[in-house]
């Protein structure tokens, strides 16, 4: 085992599955409930890594409309010259305190939890896990995946598959509107620029939901289908918050 995977074991999949047991452990909760626990707790925990991430995109959206345009006199200024071209882009993304980048690392962060969560509710709880479990936590003797007493949360099911496309629907839909409400005004865009856009935007909202339904229902045990669903109801409660806060600011 490298270093990494030791990390992130150790720092992540580990916790997340000793907070997975101890929420199974608890009286009238089935592993299904354990996992909308472990969501909403997860969801708590990088509440404001959310945020900062949204708000982030937000502030790289308004600025970079404005960078774009005195960017594109740069480029055409110094176009024989691409150390200077260079150079008067960074200089200018000082200028704006611009960072294209500044977003990413939240992101970043939250895939990395996602990864680890992933890799818990595919895996489950067996006997590799259970020797996982800190010494001060009740190991259970017979695990069940069953959630409600009917749902197998160890396969796929393809009513939550179903469910969790909706709701990822609904969430980029929602998105997209919030985004478009709050945008800059009276800026330019060229046809071709709004038409790739939209483009990329009618596969976030169509493709996105159509693959989350087929990996689902065919794939992946729904145990991931059901933190998805609960992590995108947060996600999207929390994307109104936001935008509403913004709307006030204004």
């Amino acid at each position: 085992m490298n270093i990494f995977t030791f990390i992130f074991q150790e720092a992540l999949y580990r916790p997340l599955l000793n907070i997975l047991v101890f929420f199974y452990n608890l009286p009238f909760v089935d592993f299904g409930i354990a996992i909308i626990l472990l969501t909403f707790l997860t969801k708590l925990i990088t509440w404001r890594l959310d945020t900062h991430a949204i708000v982030k995109q937000r502030e790289a959206q308004i600025k970079g409309t404005e960078v774009q345009e005195k960017m594109k006199e740069i480029q055409e200024k110094y176009k024989e010259d691409p150390v200077k071209q260079q150079e008067e882009i960074m200089k200018l993304w000082r200028e704006k305190n611009f960072n294209p980048f500044s977003s990413f690392i939240p992101l970043i962060v939250q895939f990395i939890i996602i990864i680890a969560l992933f890799q818990l509710l595919r895996n489950g709880i067996g006997p590799t896990q259970i020797e996982m479990i800190y010494g001060f936590i009740q190991k259970p003797i017979n695990f069940s995946p069953l959630f409600l007493k009917y749902v197998d949360l160890s396969k796929p099911n393809l009513i939550l598959a179903i469910l969790t496309g909706a709701i990822q629907f609904f969430y980029s839909k929602t998105t997209f509107k919030l985004q478009k409400k709050h945008a800059p005004k009276n800026t330019k865009k060229k046809k071709n620029e709004e038409g790739m856009q939209k483009i990329l935007q009618t596969q976030m909202l169509y493709f996105l939901p159509l693959m989350l339904v087929f990996m689902y229902a065919k794939i992946l045990p729904s145990a991931v289908a059901l933190y998805w669903f609960f992590a995108t109801i947060i996600g999207i409660i929390q994307t109104k918050i936001i935008y509403s806060k913004i709307e006030r600011i204004k």
